[in-house]
């Protein structure tokens, strides 16, 4: 396993060109990004945020005036949309003129999309799932995976809580701070501020930012090992009166001790309900062995798939085009992805979050050109790694959004969509709409398990995707192998039919469950979605993904 030095070695070999950053100080106009709620009522207005980027991703002036229209005829929109610079400074980089917002009403129930024209280019929003009347469920936004001045990251939760609800338009964020750290600061003196001041803070700002019914904060914390000597893992509670069990603790050293901890927590007088999640567990810095670990799926019942660091679904060699890319790499070694853990076994589904040291929740700009944040940004949130990391070439990704099914904008129905697996995973700003269901149970229903009465009982697979670009292959995964794919276009300006695909296929397969060697395996056949979409031509990185899944089937 790679050492301290190799990741110096890396970090010094990721330098800027000076001449790059310098050019960065001023962009120019690249892309419009539109954002809209997935859910809709016929004929209740929506607001759509209507954002305008530079080539590194920064809000920029917009002088001109797109035109508007919808995929459902008797949508009522404006005809032209302006960005007036009244609005307040939103970052990164703060221009006044760089976001707009606009009122959409739609009128016939489907799938709809609205797109943005301007000097020949099209800019298409995130599908709008349309009901006829208030829908029973709706898929909710969220970025809970963040890093805040409390630790290693740049800015203030509050900064970072405004940006997500105000311009990100996500549903739900959680900033989850580290309780250790080894690498940039003592593991010693991050333990004492958690204990003695940060933690109770970070509560504070949690509570003080939730919204029911408007916008959800969870509150949580990162479980942080040293670097190289074990994964990480994010603990979540349903309410603001979480405890923290540190990594440094007697007793909470290993991943177990964690487990076991936060399971007598949790069962003392009813205290609250808590899950956990690893993540980036195929970086070679900071792995997690899935088959070295008495997994406990019952306090950690997702994986995240992805984030900034890439994504640990698969190994490069298996066609993962998102390798793990910051830090020390991929780690390439059995054990450490999602198909490992389902491989094994264990009942984990699958979300994604952008892991980001900064106050931009949704809006991870790692993967950008390297660039300069502004002088403002430097003096509003200090010195931190979201900051420092804009400078440097660092190899990574967009961040990752988490899709949540639930009921409503609460902290109960969030958490339950966690407990319960009823999210999903996609790239930002990719806000895809998925769904799967094996014999009419969805991901997220009835634990999602189907029991069939035979081996050879016929499964019905049924599969929907909306995507925001065009759909390059949605590909059903059974046992950790493609199954059923269904091929696209990589064409980035094919028609807006390209950007949606369903279908239903039958599996009369015997249930066998995956092998994971020869001594272990599950029981259960397994099946979840993988998503791919076309990229821009001048993209740095590969097109929007998502991961939804698993239902399981047993006899």
């Amino acid at each position: 396993m790679p050492g301290p030095l190799e990741s110096l070695r890396v970090f010094a070999t990721s330098r800027p060109s000076l001449r790059g950053l310098w050019a960065s100080r001023s962009g120019s106009f690249d892309r419009v990004h539109p954002v809209a709620p997935s859910d809709a009522v016929a004929g209740e207005p929506v607001e759509v945020v209507v954002q305008a980027w530079d080539e590194y991703e920064r809000f920029h002036p917009f002088d001109g005036a797109l035109a508007v229209s919808a995929t459902d005829p008797d949508a009522t929109v404006p005809d032209r949309v302006t960005f007036d610079g009244d609005g307040p400074p939103v970052g990164p980089g703060d221009p006044e003129q760089g976001i707009t917002r606009i009122e959409a009403t739609f009128a016939t129930p489907g799938v709809r999309y609205l797109v943005f024209e301007h000097g020949g280019e099209r800019y298409v929003s995130n599908p709008v799932r349309v009901h006829a009347d208030e829908p029973a469920t709706r898929t909710l936004w969220g970025d809970i995976h963040l890093h805040s001045q409390y630790s290693d990251g740049a800015g203030s939760m509050a900064t970072g809580f405004r940006f997500a609800r105000e311009v990100m338009a996500l549903d739900v964020c959680a900033y989850t701070d580290h309780d250790t750290m080894g690498f940039f600061v003592p593991p010693s003196l991050q333990r004492r501020r958690m204990h003695r001041r940060y933690f109770g803070e970070m509560r504070r700002a949690t509570e003080a930012f939730n919204e029911p019914g408007a916008f959800v904060t969870l509150f949580g914390y990162e479980w942080t090992k040293q670097p190289n000597n074990g994964g990480h893992v994010n603990v979540y509670f349903d309410s603001a009166d979480g405890t923290l069990v540190d990594s440094r603790a007697d007793g909470s050293r290993t991943y177990e001790g964690l487990w076991e901890r936060l399971r007598a927590w949790r069962e003392r007088d009813d205290t609250g309900d808590v899950v956990t999640i690893p993540h980036h567990p195929a970086e070679a810095m900071y792995p997690f062995d899935f088959a070295a670990t008495e997994y406990d799926d019952d306090l950690a019942p997702l994986v995240e798939v992805y984030s900034q660091w890439g994504s640990s679904e698969r190994p490069a060699s298996d066609g993962n085009r998102r390798p793990l890319a910051m830090g020390q790499g991929e780690i390439g070694d059995a054990g450490h992805y999602a198909q490992d853990a389902l491989a094994l076994g264990y009942r984990v589904g699958l979300l994604g979050g952008s892991d980001y040291h900064g106050p931009y929740p949704g809006h991870s700009l790692l993967h950008a050109k390297p660039h300069l944040p502004s002088l403002a940004e430097w003096y509003r949130d200090g010195i931190g790694w979201g900051h420092i990391w804009r400078v440097w070439n660092e190899r990574s990704y967009p961040g990752g959004l988490t899709a949540f099914r639930a009921p409503d904008r609460t902290r109960a129905g969030v958490f339950d969509a966690l407990r319960s697996r009823a999210v999903y995973a996609t790239t930002q700003p990719d806000r895809i709409l998925a769904d799967l269901s094996v014999n009419g149970t969805r991901v997220g229903e009835a634990g999602s398990e189907v029991t069939v009465g035979a081996p050879t009982a016929e499964r019905e697979i049924a599969y929907e995707v909306h995507g925001t670009a065009p759909l390059e292959a949605v590909t059903v995964v059974k046992n950790t192998e493609p199954w059923h794919v269904e091929r696209g276009t990589s064409d980035p300006d094919a028609p807006l039919d390209a950007f949606s695909v369903s279908g239903t296929v039958t599996d009369d397969a015997p249930v066998s469950g995956p092998d994971y060697d020869a001594e272990r395996g599950g029981e259960a056949d397994c099946y979840y979605l993988r998503v791919r979409q076309a990229a821009r031509p001048d993209a740095r990185v590969p097109g929007g993904a998502a991961w939804l899944g698993p239902v399981w089937v047993r006899t």
